[in-house]
Protein backbone atom coordinates (compact mmCIF):
# COMPACT_ATOMS: atom_id res chain seq x y z
CA UNK A 1 0.00 0.00 0.00
CA UNK A 2 2.82 2.38 0.85
CA UNK A 3 4.39 1.62 -2.53
CA UNK A 4 1.19 2.66 -4.35
CA UNK A 5 0.99 5.91 -2.38
CA UNK A 6 4.64 6.65 -3.16
CA UNK A 7 4.12 6.13 -6.90
CA UNK A 8 1.04 8.37 -6.85
CA UNK A 9 2.93 11.20 -5.07
CA UNK A 10 5.81 10.84 -7.52
CA UNK A 11 3.47 11.12 -10.53
CA UNK A 12 1.76 14.16 -9.00
CA UNK A 13 5.12 15.84 -8.37
CA UNK A 14 6.20 15.22 -11.97
CA UNK A 15 2.95 16.72 -13.22
CA UNK A 16 3.39 19.80 -11.07
CA UNK A 17 6.98 20.18 -12.29
CA UNK A 18 5.88 19.87 -15.93
CA UNK A 19 3.20 22.54 -15.49
CA UNK A 20 5.62 24.93 -13.78
CA UNK A 21 8.22 24.33 -16.51
CA UNK A 22 5.62 25.02 -19.19
CA UNK A 23 4.54 28.26 -17.51
CA UNK A 24 8.19 29.36 -17.22
CA UNK A 25 8.65 28.56 -20.91
CA UNK A 26 5.63 30.64 -21.78
CA UNK A 27 7.02 33.52 -19.75
CA UNK A 28 10.26 33.19 -21.70
CA UNK A 29 8.61 32.82 -25.14
CA UNK A 30 5.82 35.35 -24.92
CA UNK A 31 8.02 38.44 -24.69
CA UNK A 32 9.83 37.42 -27.89
CA UNK A 33 6.53 36.67 -29.63
CA UNK A 34 5.38 40.21 -29.07
CA UNK A 35 8.56 41.81 -30.29
CA UNK A 36 7.95 43.55 -33.65
CA UNK A 37 9.45 42.08 -36.82
CA UNK A 38 9.95 43.47 -40.32
CA UNK A 39 8.13 42.00 -43.33
CA UNK A 40 8.56 43.22 -46.90
CA UNK A 41 5.80 43.19 -49.54
CA UNK A 42 6.61 43.39 -53.23
CA UNK A 43 5.10 42.66 -56.61
CA UNK A 44 1.50 43.11 -57.75
CA UNK A 45 -0.09 44.43 -54.55
CA UNK A 46 -1.83 47.66 -53.57
CA UNK A 47 1.32 48.85 -51.73
CA UNK A 48 4.93 47.71 -51.51
CA UNK A 49 7.67 48.23 -48.94
CA UNK A 50 8.67 47.05 -45.49
CA UNK A 51 6.07 46.93 -42.72
CA UNK A 52 6.02 46.12 -39.03
CA UNK A 53 4.42 42.81 -38.09
CA UNK A 54 4.36 40.28 -35.25
CA UNK A 55 5.46 36.66 -35.03
CA UNK A 56 1.94 35.90 -33.80
CA UNK A 57 0.50 37.01 -37.14
CA UNK A 58 -0.13 34.62 -39.97
CA UNK A 59 0.46 35.74 -43.53
CA UNK A 60 -3.22 36.09 -44.53
CA UNK A 61 -4.09 38.24 -41.52
CA UNK A 62 -1.07 40.47 -42.14
CA UNK A 63 -1.87 40.91 -45.84
CA UNK A 64 -5.53 41.62 -45.14
CA UNK A 65 -4.64 44.28 -42.55
CA UNK A 66 -2.15 46.02 -44.84
CA UNK A 67 -4.65 45.93 -47.72
CA UNK A 68 -7.52 47.34 -45.63
CA UNK A 69 -5.41 50.23 -44.34
CA UNK A 70 -4.04 51.07 -47.81
CA UNK A 71 -7.48 50.81 -49.44
CA UNK A 72 -9.01 53.11 -46.83
CA UNK A 73 -6.35 55.73 -47.51
CA UNK A 74 -6.70 55.38 -51.28
CA UNK A 75 -10.49 55.71 -51.23
CA UNK A 76 -10.67 58.30 -48.46
CA UNK A 77 -9.57 61.16 -50.73
CA UNK A 78 -12.24 60.39 -53.36
CA UNK A 79 -15.70 61.92 -53.28
CA UNK A 80 -17.48 60.64 -56.40
CA UNK A 81 -19.25 57.32 -55.92
CA UNK A 82 -18.50 56.22 -59.50
CA UNK A 83 -14.78 56.83 -59.01
CA UNK A 84 -14.79 55.12 -55.60
CA UNK A 85 -16.46 52.02 -57.05
CA UNK A 86 -14.07 51.88 -60.01
CA UNK A 87 -10.93 52.30 -57.87
CA UNK A 88 -12.20 49.79 -55.32
CA UNK A 89 -12.82 47.28 -58.10
CA UNK A 90 -9.30 47.69 -59.47
CA UNK A 91 -7.37 47.46 -56.19
CA UNK A 92 -9.20 44.25 -55.26
CA UNK A 93 -7.63 42.46 -58.21
CA UNK A 94 -4.40 41.45 -56.44
CA UNK A 95 -3.61 37.73 -56.94
CA UNK A 96 -4.31 35.26 -54.15
CA UNK A 97 -2.36 32.36 -55.67
CA UNK A 98 1.23 31.61 -56.63
CA UNK A 99 2.51 34.05 -53.96
CA UNK A 100 6.22 33.65 -53.15
CA UNK A 101 7.37 33.71 -49.51
CA UNK A 102 11.15 34.10 -49.11
CA UNK A 103 12.81 33.66 -45.72
CA UNK A 104 16.14 34.92 -44.44
CA UNK A 105 17.46 31.37 -44.15
CA UNK A 106 16.98 30.86 -47.90
CA UNK A 107 13.74 28.89 -47.76
CA UNK A 108 11.25 29.69 -50.55
CA UNK A 109 7.59 28.70 -50.29
CA UNK A 110 4.66 29.05 -52.70
CA UNK A 111 1.56 30.32 -50.95
CA UNK A 112 -2.01 29.77 -52.14
CA UNK A 113 -4.26 31.99 -50.03
CA UNK A 114 -7.30 31.09 -52.11
CA UNK A 115 -6.84 27.43 -51.25
CA UNK A 116 -6.30 28.29 -47.57
CA UNK A 117 -9.53 30.29 -47.41
CA UNK A 118 -11.43 27.32 -48.84
CA UNK A 119 -9.75 24.41 -47.04
CA UNK A 120 -8.32 26.01 -43.88
CA UNK A 121 -4.97 24.32 -44.58
CA UNK A 122 -2.42 26.36 -42.60
CA UNK A 123 0.41 25.16 -44.84
CA UNK A 124 -0.78 27.98 -47.10
CA UNK A 125 -0.99 30.46 -44.23
CA UNK A 126 2.22 30.22 -42.13
CA UNK A 127 3.26 32.40 -39.21
CA UNK A 128 5.50 35.31 -40.20
CA UNK A 129 9.20 35.48 -39.37
CA UNK A 130 11.58 38.41 -39.18
CA UNK A 131 12.75 39.68 -42.60
CA UNK A 132 10.20 37.62 -44.53
CA UNK A 133 9.64 38.82 -48.12
CA UNK A 134 6.20 38.33 -49.71
CA UNK A 135 6.10 38.72 -53.49
CA UNK A 136 2.80 38.84 -55.39
CA UNK A 137 2.97 37.63 -59.01
CA UNK A 138 1.81 39.56 -62.05
CA UNK A 139 -1.49 38.26 -63.30
CA UNK A 140 -3.53 38.60 -66.51
CA UNK A 141 -7.14 37.70 -65.67
CA UNK A 142 -8.08 37.89 -69.36
CA UNK A 143 -5.67 35.07 -70.32
CA UNK A 144 -4.34 33.49 -67.14
CA UNK A 145 -7.56 31.90 -65.92
CA UNK A 146 -9.68 28.79 -65.47
CA UNK A 147 -13.44 29.20 -65.89
CA UNK A 148 -15.90 26.74 -64.30
CA UNK A 149 -19.64 26.62 -64.99
CA UNK A 150 -22.43 24.04 -64.82
CA UNK A 151 -23.47 21.72 -62.00
CA UNK A 152 -21.24 23.24 -59.31
CA UNK A 153 -22.10 25.17 -56.17
CA UNK A 154 -20.41 28.37 -57.35
CA UNK A 155 -19.56 29.17 -60.94
CA UNK A 156 -16.15 30.82 -60.83
CA UNK A 157 -13.30 32.22 -62.88
CA UNK A 158 -10.02 32.01 -61.00
CA UNK A 159 -6.27 32.51 -61.44
CA UNK A 160 -4.47 29.60 -63.10
CA UNK A 161 -1.32 28.20 -61.49
CA UNK A 162 0.94 25.62 -63.10
CA UNK A 163 0.00 22.16 -61.84
CA UNK A 164 -3.73 22.83 -61.50
CA UNK A 165 -5.97 19.87 -62.28
CA UNK A 166 -9.70 19.23 -62.59
CA UNK A 167 -10.13 18.41 -58.89
CA UNK A 168 -8.54 21.77 -58.00
CA UNK A 169 -11.04 23.53 -60.24
CA UNK A 170 -13.96 21.72 -58.62
CA UNK A 171 -12.60 22.62 -55.18
CA UNK A 172 -12.51 26.33 -56.03
CA UNK A 173 -16.05 26.04 -57.49
CA UNK A 174 -17.33 24.76 -54.14
CA UNK A 175 -17.70 21.17 -55.31
CA UNK A 176 -20.55 19.54 -57.19
CA UNK A 177 -24.03 20.90 -56.60
CA UNK A 178 -26.00 18.07 -54.92
CA UNK A 179 -29.21 19.31 -56.53
CA UNK A 180 -28.07 17.75 -59.81
CA UNK A 181 -28.31 14.00 -60.33
CA UNK A 182 -25.80 11.66 -61.97
CA UNK A 183 -22.99 14.17 -62.56
CA UNK A 184 -20.14 12.12 -64.01
CA UNK A 185 -18.49 14.16 -66.75
CA UNK A 186 -16.75 17.49 -67.23
CA UNK A 187 -16.38 19.10 -70.64
CA UNK A 188 -13.18 21.09 -71.14
CA UNK A 189 -13.06 23.65 -73.93
CA UNK A 190 -9.48 24.45 -74.94
CA UNK A 191 -8.52 27.03 -77.59
CA UNK A 192 -5.33 27.21 -79.59
CA UNK A 193 -3.02 30.23 -79.28
CA UNK A 194 -4.83 32.06 -82.09
CA UNK A 195 -8.15 31.49 -80.37
CA UNK A 196 -9.81 30.31 -83.59
CA UNK A 197 -9.82 26.54 -83.02
CA UNK A 198 -11.50 24.74 -80.15
CA UNK A 199 -10.67 21.32 -78.74
CA UNK A 200 -13.38 19.63 -76.66
CA UNK A 201 -12.19 17.17 -74.01
CA UNK A 202 -14.55 15.05 -71.91
CA UNK A 203 -13.12 13.60 -68.74
CA UNK A 204 -14.44 11.86 -65.65
CA UNK A 205 -15.48 14.16 -62.85
CA UNK A 206 -13.11 12.50 -60.33
CA UNK A 207 -10.07 12.74 -62.58
CA UNK A 208 -6.93 14.72 -61.75
CA UNK A 209 -6.85 15.73 -65.39
CA UNK A 210 -4.12 18.39 -65.84
CA UNK A 211 -5.43 21.79 -66.87
CA UNK A 212 -3.91 24.43 -69.09
CA UNK A 213 -4.08 28.18 -68.91
CA UNK A 214 -7.37 29.45 -70.38
CA UNK A 215 -9.28 26.16 -70.05
CA UNK A 216 -13.05 26.53 -69.74
CA UNK A 217 -14.81 23.78 -67.83
CA UNK A 218 -18.50 22.88 -67.97
CA UNK A 219 -19.67 20.27 -65.49
CA UNK A 220 -22.34 18.36 -67.39
CA UNK A 221 -25.71 17.33 -65.99
CA UNK A 222 -29.33 17.02 -66.99
CA UNK A 223 -31.35 20.15 -66.30
CA UNK A 224 -32.82 20.03 -62.82
CA UNK A 225 -36.27 21.60 -62.65
CA UNK A 226 -36.78 21.17 -58.89
CA UNK A 227 -36.84 24.94 -58.40
CA UNK A 228 -38.72 27.30 -56.13
CA UNK A 229 -41.73 27.93 -58.38
CA UNK A 230 -44.23 30.16 -56.60
CA UNK A 231 -46.92 32.78 -57.13
CA UNK A 232 -47.81 35.79 -54.96
CA UNK A 233 -51.42 36.25 -53.85
CA UNK A 234 -52.32 39.62 -52.32
CA UNK A 235 -55.50 41.08 -50.91
CA UNK A 236 -58.74 39.46 -49.81
CA UNK A 237 -57.81 35.81 -49.36
CA UNK A 238 -57.59 34.06 -45.99
CA UNK A 239 -53.88 33.26 -46.30
CA UNK A 240 -52.24 35.95 -48.46
CA UNK A 241 -48.61 35.57 -49.48
CA UNK A 242 -46.54 33.20 -51.58
CA UNK A 243 -48.04 29.92 -52.78
CA UNK A 244 -45.79 27.15 -54.07
CA UNK A 245 -46.71 25.70 -57.45
CA UNK A 246 -45.37 23.21 -59.97
CA UNK A 247 -43.47 24.35 -63.06
CA UNK A 248 -46.59 23.82 -65.16
CA UNK A 249 -50.08 22.48 -64.62
CA UNK A 250 -51.06 24.29 -61.42
CA UNK A 251 -54.44 25.97 -61.91
CA UNK A 252 -55.79 29.25 -60.60
CA UNK A 253 -58.42 27.32 -58.64
CA UNK A 254 -55.71 25.33 -56.83
CA UNK A 255 -53.82 28.52 -55.94
CA UNK A 256 -56.91 30.20 -54.49
CA UNK A 257 -57.72 27.06 -52.47
CA UNK A 258 -54.13 26.95 -51.15
CA UNK A 259 -54.61 30.60 -50.10
CA UNK A 260 -57.61 29.60 -48.00
CA UNK A 261 -60.22 30.89 -50.44
CA UNK A 262 -61.69 34.39 -50.77
CA UNK A 263 -62.72 36.46 -47.76
CA UNK A 264 -66.20 37.91 -47.41
CA UNK A 265 -64.82 41.31 -48.46
CA UNK A 266 -63.31 40.19 -51.79
CA UNK A 267 -64.36 42.16 -54.85
CA UNK A 268 -64.10 39.43 -57.47
CA UNK A 269 -65.19 41.69 -60.32
CA UNK A 270 -62.06 43.80 -59.97
CA UNK A 271 -59.67 40.94 -59.18
CA UNK A 272 -56.72 40.43 -61.46
CA UNK A 273 -54.17 37.81 -62.53
CA UNK A 274 -50.93 39.51 -63.59
CA UNK A 275 -48.61 37.34 -65.68
CA UNK A 276 -45.97 39.70 -67.02
CA UNK A 277 -47.08 39.97 -70.63
CA UNK A 278 -45.21 43.26 -71.12
CA UNK A 279 -42.39 45.28 -69.55
CA UNK A 280 -44.62 47.71 -67.66
CA UNK A 281 -46.49 44.87 -65.96
CA UNK A 282 -43.25 43.05 -65.14
CA UNK A 283 -42.02 46.17 -63.32
CA UNK A 284 -45.27 46.45 -61.37
CA UNK A 285 -45.08 42.77 -60.38
CA UNK A 286 -41.46 43.11 -59.32
CA UNK A 287 -42.37 46.11 -57.16
CA UNK A 288 -45.17 44.17 -55.46
CA UNK A 289 -42.90 41.21 -54.66
CA UNK A 290 -40.18 43.53 -53.31
CA UNK A 291 -42.68 45.37 -51.13
CA UNK A 292 -44.19 42.14 -49.76
CA UNK A 293 -40.76 40.62 -49.01
CA UNK A 294 -39.79 43.74 -47.03
CA UNK A 295 -43.07 43.78 -45.13
CA UNK A 296 -45.00 40.49 -45.00
CA UNK A 297 -48.01 42.32 -43.50
CA UNK A 298 -48.45 44.08 -46.84
CA UNK A 299 -51.38 42.36 -48.57
CA UNK A 300 -52.82 45.04 -50.87
CA UNK A 301 -51.61 47.14 -53.76
CA UNK A 302 -48.38 49.00 -52.97
CA UNK A 303 -48.41 52.77 -52.97
CA UNK A 304 -46.51 53.17 -56.21
CA UNK A 305 -48.75 50.72 -58.06
CA UNK A 306 -51.87 52.29 -56.63
CA UNK A 307 -50.76 55.73 -57.78
CA UNK A 308 -50.01 54.32 -61.24
CA UNK A 309 -53.53 52.92 -61.39
CA UNK A 310 -55.22 56.08 -60.13
CA UNK A 311 -53.14 58.74 -61.88
CA UNK A 312 -52.30 57.08 -65.20
CA UNK A 313 -54.55 54.10 -65.72
CA UNK A 314 -57.70 55.83 -64.53
CA UNK A 315 -57.08 58.81 -66.78
CA UNK A 316 -56.59 56.61 -69.80
CA UNK A 317 -59.37 54.17 -68.94
CA UNK A 318 -61.97 56.87 -68.38
CA UNK A 319 -61.04 59.06 -71.35
CA UNK A 320 -60.71 56.10 -73.69
CA UNK A 321 -64.42 55.50 -74.30
CA UNK A 322 -66.09 58.77 -73.30
CA UNK A 323 -68.35 60.76 -75.61
CA UNK A 324 -66.66 64.14 -75.05
CA UNK A 325 -63.79 63.86 -77.55
CA UNK A 326 -64.01 65.64 -80.85
CA UNK A 327 -60.61 64.53 -82.21
CA UNK A 328 -61.68 60.90 -82.04
CA UNK A 329 -59.32 59.22 -84.51
CA UNK A 330 -56.04 60.59 -83.15
CA UNK A 331 -56.99 60.66 -79.49
CA UNK A 332 -58.50 57.18 -79.48
CA UNK A 333 -55.46 55.65 -81.16
CA UNK A 334 -53.13 57.27 -78.62
CA UNK A 335 -55.20 56.31 -75.61
CA UNK A 336 -55.79 52.72 -76.68
CA UNK A 337 -52.07 52.21 -77.28
CA UNK A 338 -51.17 53.75 -73.92
CA UNK A 339 -53.77 51.58 -72.20
CA UNK A 340 -52.21 48.49 -73.76
CA UNK A 341 -49.00 49.17 -71.78
CA UNK A 342 -50.51 50.47 -68.54
CA UNK A 343 -53.32 48.02 -67.87
CA UNK A 344 -52.55 44.87 -69.83
CA UNK A 345 -54.06 42.20 -67.61
CA UNK A 346 -55.61 38.78 -67.96
CA UNK A 347 -59.28 38.36 -68.82
CA UNK A 348 -60.03 35.92 -65.99
CA UNK A 349 -63.45 36.13 -64.37
CA UNK A 350 -62.77 35.44 -60.69
CA UNK A 351 -66.46 35.15 -59.86
CA UNK A 352 -66.52 31.53 -61.09
CA UNK A 353 -62.90 30.52 -60.42
CA UNK A 354 -63.82 28.08 -57.64
CA UNK A 355 -66.50 26.34 -59.68
CA UNK A 356 -65.56 22.81 -60.74
CA UNK A 357 -64.44 22.52 -64.36
CA UNK A 358 -64.85 26.26 -64.99
CA UNK A 359 -62.60 27.54 -67.76
CA UNK A 360 -61.40 30.45 -65.61
CA UNK A 361 -60.62 28.17 -62.67
CA UNK A 362 -58.58 25.89 -64.95
CA UNK A 363 -56.34 28.78 -66.05
CA UNK A 364 -52.74 27.60 -65.61
CA UNK A 365 -50.55 29.95 -63.57
CA UNK A 366 -46.80 30.35 -63.94
CA UNK A 367 -43.86 31.06 -61.68
CA UNK A 368 -43.72 34.76 -60.76
CA UNK A 369 -47.39 35.52 -61.44
CA UNK A 370 -49.17 37.90 -59.06
CA UNK A 371 -52.85 37.71 -58.09
CA UNK A 372 -54.62 40.81 -56.73
CA UNK A 373 -57.91 40.40 -54.88
CA UNK A 374 -59.05 43.93 -53.89
CA UNK A 375 -61.54 44.74 -51.16
CA UNK A 376 -65.19 45.33 -51.97
CA UNK A 377 -65.56 49.09 -51.47
CA UNK A 378 -69.39 49.29 -51.51
CA UNK A 379 -69.04 52.87 -52.75
CA UNK A 380 -70.14 55.01 -55.69
CA UNK A 381 -67.89 57.89 -56.70
CA UNK A 382 -69.40 61.19 -57.81
CA UNK A 383 -67.16 63.83 -59.39
CA UNK A 384 -67.13 66.75 -61.78
CA UNK A 385 -69.49 69.70 -61.34
CA UNK A 386 -70.97 68.77 -57.97
CA UNK A 387 -70.63 70.64 -54.69
CA UNK A 388 -68.87 67.87 -52.72
CA UNK A 389 -67.22 65.26 -54.99
CA UNK A 390 -66.31 62.00 -53.31
CA UNK A 391 -67.29 58.43 -52.38
CA UNK A 392 -70.80 57.67 -51.17
CA UNK A 393 -72.19 54.46 -49.72
CA UNK A 394 -73.79 52.27 -52.35
CA UNK A 395 -77.54 51.94 -52.02
CA UNK A 396 -79.29 49.32 -54.16
CA UNK A 397 -82.08 50.53 -56.43
CA UNK A 398 -80.98 54.18 -56.11
CA UNK A 399 -80.49 56.23 -59.28
CA UNK A 400 -78.11 58.96 -60.48
CA UNK A 401 -80.17 61.77 -58.97
CA UNK A 402 -79.86 60.24 -55.50
CA UNK A 403 -76.07 60.17 -55.60
CA UNK A 404 -75.78 63.69 -57.06
CA UNK A 405 -77.94 64.96 -54.21
CA UNK A 406 -75.67 63.13 -51.72
CA UNK A 407 -72.77 65.07 -53.30
CA UNK A 408 -74.52 68.39 -52.57
CA UNK A 409 -76.16 68.76 -55.94
CA UNK A 410 -74.85 70.21 -59.18
CA UNK A 411 -72.95 73.48 -59.47
CA UNK A 412 -74.12 76.40 -61.61
CA UNK A 413 -71.71 75.42 -64.40
CA UNK A 414 -72.93 71.81 -64.65
CA UNK A 415 -74.54 70.48 -67.81
CA UNK A 416 -78.16 69.44 -67.86
CA UNK A 417 -79.15 65.90 -66.96
CA UNK A 418 -78.73 64.64 -70.52
CA UNK A 419 -74.97 65.35 -70.39
CA UNK A 420 -74.32 63.33 -67.22
CA UNK A 421 -72.65 59.93 -67.61
CA UNK A 422 -72.31 56.77 -65.53
CA UNK A 423 -68.87 55.12 -65.76
CA UNK A 424 -68.97 51.42 -64.96
CA UNK A 425 -66.36 50.40 -62.37
CA UNK A 426 -65.70 47.03 -63.99
CA UNK A 427 -64.79 48.10 -67.53
CA UNK A 428 -65.00 51.94 -67.50
CA UNK A 429 -67.77 51.96 -70.10
CA UNK A 430 -69.54 55.32 -70.42
CA UNK A 431 -73.34 55.21 -70.32
CA UNK A 432 -75.45 58.37 -70.84
CA UNK A 433 -77.70 59.08 -67.86
CA UNK A 434 -80.80 58.33 -69.88
CA UNK A 435 -79.61 54.81 -70.67
CA UNK A 436 -78.63 53.75 -67.14
CA UNK A 437 -80.54 50.65 -66.02
CA UNK A 438 -78.65 49.86 -62.80
CA UNK A 439 -75.96 51.41 -60.63
CA UNK A 440 -73.52 49.03 -58.95
CA UNK A 441 -70.85 49.36 -56.26
CA UNK A 442 -67.65 50.73 -57.76
CA UNK A 443 -69.43 52.76 -60.46
CA UNK A 444 -68.67 56.45 -61.02
CA UNK A 445 -70.96 59.32 -61.90
CA UNK A 446 -69.48 62.19 -63.86
CA UNK A 447 -71.13 65.60 -64.14
CA UNK A 448 -69.23 67.62 -66.78
CA UNK A 449 -68.97 71.38 -67.08
CA UNK A 450 -71.18 73.25 -69.51
CA UNK A 451 -68.54 75.01 -71.61
CA UNK A 452 -69.83 77.96 -73.70
CA UNK A 453 -69.16 77.48 -77.41
CA UNK A 454 -67.71 80.49 -79.18
CA UNK A 455 -67.72 81.59 -82.82
CA UNK A 456 -64.62 79.49 -83.64
CA UNK A 457 -66.39 76.30 -82.59
CA UNK A 458 -69.33 76.92 -84.91
CA UNK A 459 -67.03 78.05 -87.68
CA UNK A 460 -65.17 74.72 -87.47
CA UNK A 461 -68.45 72.85 -87.54
CA UNK A 462 -69.64 74.84 -90.59
CA UNK A 463 -66.31 74.22 -92.30
CA UNK A 464 -66.50 70.49 -91.65
CA UNK A 465 -70.12 70.40 -92.88
CA UNK A 466 -69.23 72.38 -96.02
CA UNK A 467 -66.34 70.01 -96.73
CA UNK A 468 -68.65 67.00 -96.47
CA UNK A 469 -71.25 68.61 -98.77
CA UNK A 470 -68.56 69.48 -101.32
CA UNK A 471 -67.30 65.91 -101.30
CA UNK A 472 -70.82 64.51 -101.79
CA UNK A 473 -71.50 66.94 -104.68
CA UNK A 474 -68.23 66.04 -106.35
CA UNK A 475 -68.90 62.31 -106.08
CA UNK A 476 -72.44 62.79 -107.41
CA UNK A 477 -71.11 64.77 -110.38
CA UNK A 478 -68.54 62.06 -111.18
CA UNK A 479 -71.21 59.33 -111.02
CA UNK A 480 -73.50 61.28 -113.36
CA UNK A 481 -70.65 61.85 -115.80
CA UNK A 482 -69.74 58.17 -115.75
CA UNK A 483 -73.32 57.16 -116.53
CA UNK A 484 -73.56 59.34 -119.65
Amino acid sequence: MKKIIFLFMLSFANLQFAQESDQQGQRQINPMSYQPISVTIGGNFIVSGTFTASRLQRLDYFITSIYSEAAQKALGSLNKIETINQVNKEIKKYPLRDITLKRINGDVKKIDLMRFRITGDFLNNPYLQNDDVIIFPENDPERNFIDVIGAVNKEIKFQFVEGDNLLDALLFAGGLNPAYDSVTTAEISRLNSAGDKEEILRVGINSKFPLKRGDRIRVLSDNNQKKDFKILVLGEVNRPGYVHIAKSGTTLREVINKSGGFTAHADLRRSELMNGTDEAQLQKMSGMRTRYEKDSSFTTLPIFQKSMEEVLSEEVLITRSNNLLTEELEASLYLDNALRFIDHKSSVNFENVLEENSEDGNTVVRDGDVIIIPSFQNKVYVFGQVVNPGYFTFQPQKGITYYIEKAGGKTERAVNDDGISLIKGTNRTWIPAGGVKEIESGDMIYVPKNIPKGFDFYLQKVGAFTSIIATVVSLTFLIIQAMK
